[in-house]
């Protein structure tokens, strides 16, 4: 009689065991799983995006306190309407300290024929395309196409410690600053005259 009595116990301990193993099978699942998801969405949340550029060319060297002088001479040379809606262009621009240093009767001479003399002296400092810092630390002893003629690049060094040369303008390293239709860079000189050896 225990043993009729004895059976079936164990037979319903057996089956709760088993089905309490499943259920706890089950959870540990839905657990992972849980883990598996939160993982994803931590993925998700730290993923930045760089905002794309709003303003044109134009109206960045507008903006720019150091870059005041380029801009009226551009303005002056007629040249806003291509940095507004022409491009993508890289602006390798003096800064107003850099155009200080041309010597006073040079400018004299470029501004008495802003839409020829000066517009060409600016166009040595425009290049089609967007053209980065890194991208001229390479060229070292080429020429590099701009829209006023042929400018020589030289390079001394290596890395960011490089001392690039741009047809006589310094252009210290920088990660330049992006345009809706293009790149401008500054510059730590002017560039008066195309290259003659390229």
């Amino acid at each position: 009689m225990r043993t009729k009595l004895f059976l079936p116990v164990v037979a319903t301990c057996c089956a709760f065991a088993l089905f309490a193993g499943a259920c706890s099978s089950t959870e540990d699942s839905k657990n992972k799983d849980a883990e598996a998801t939160t993982t994803v969405k931590a993925e998700k949340e730290t993923t930045t995006t760089t905002a794309a550029p709003t303003e044109t060319l134009a109206a960045l060297l507008v903006a720019d306190p150091q870059l005041s002088e380029f801009s009226g001479l551009a303005t002056e040379a007629g040249l806003n309407a291509m940095l507004t809606d022409g491009g993508p262009f890289t602006v390798l621009a003096p800064t107003n300290a850099a155009i200080d240093t041309v010597p006073a009767a040079t400018m004299t001479a470029l501004e008495q024929d802003p839409k020829g003399a000066l517009a060409n002296v600016l166009k040595l400092h425009i290049l089609s395309g967007n053209v980065t810092w890194d991208d001229l630390s390479e060229k070292n002893g080429q020429c590099v196409a701009t829209l006023g003629g042929n400018v020589k690049v030289t390079v001394e060094g290596e890395g960011d410690d490089a001392a690039v040369d741009f047809g006589g303008a310094p252009v210290p390293a920088q990660d330049g600053v992006k345009a809706v239709n293009g790149t401008i860079l500054k510059v730590d000189g002017v560039t008066t005259a195309p290259a003659t050896d390229c």
